[in-house]
């Protein structure tokens, strides 16, 4: 005789799984999917796509574009840019340097 197996705790890892698997939040003014222009202090301006698996950011700026992995402290970097986010908006680096901060997106 076989013991019948019951669908809730299949259900219940399923669930678990999914709730794992899903992205992480955009950082602020950023949209999955689409490059959104960002307006930053000094009159400074790029544009950045977040991807729909939260893994990367895409950045078209002043020295070209690249795509920017996802790090653990919840920044993005590759190709000599650095993404943060911060209090007041994002910060974009450029091997090192600030190449805009305090950005938002453009109205």
């Amino acid at each position: 005789m076989k013991t019948p197996v019951s669908p809730l705790p299949l259900a219940l890892a399923a669930a678990l799984v999914a709730g794992c698997a899903s992205a992480p939040p955009a950082p602020a003014g950023l949209t999955a999917g689409r490059f959104v222009g960002l307006n930053c202090s000094g009159g400074k301006t790029f544009q950045a796509r977040y991807a729909e698996d939260g893994r990367s950011v895409r950045v078209r700026a002043h020295h070209g574009s690249a795509e920017l992995e996802r790090r653990a402290d919840g920044s993005f970097a590759g190709d000599g840019y650095t993404l943060t986010p911060a209090g007041n908006g994002l910060r974009l680096q450029y091997q090192g340097k600030t190449e805009a901060e305090a950005c938002r997106p453009a109205a």
